[in-house]
């Protein structure tokens, strides 16, 4: 598997966690609670994590192209569930 990460500096970590697994519950498996989550997308996956700076993502994908498709995806959602507070995210892998 291939990994893609991005560190989130928002005082809003906890609530985009919770917001996006729950909104992607409805389709993926998914696991959280308020500093940990886990979206299934079969066979990739997101680990979200808060830490000291925020909001920790991780992405783990089989291959690149999912990789880059995967990105732009969770960025979206995950910008949609902080509403007013304009994120930068910046995948490292």
């Amino acid at each position: 598997m291939l990994m893609s990460r991005a560190q989130v500096s928002t005082p809003l970590a906890t609530r985009c966690l919770t917001r996006l697994c729950r909104h992607w519950s409805h389709k993926f498996i998914v696991s959280f609670d308020e500093t940990r989550g886990d979206i299934f997308f079969d066979p990739s996956r997101c680990l979200l994590e808060i830490n000291d700076d925020g909001l920790l993502i991780t992405l783990h994908a089989p291959d690149v192209t999912q990789l880059d498709e995967l990105e732009p995806v969770v960025a979206d959602h995950l910008q949609r569930m902080a509403a007013e507070e304009l994120l930068s995210i910046s995948w490292q892998r």
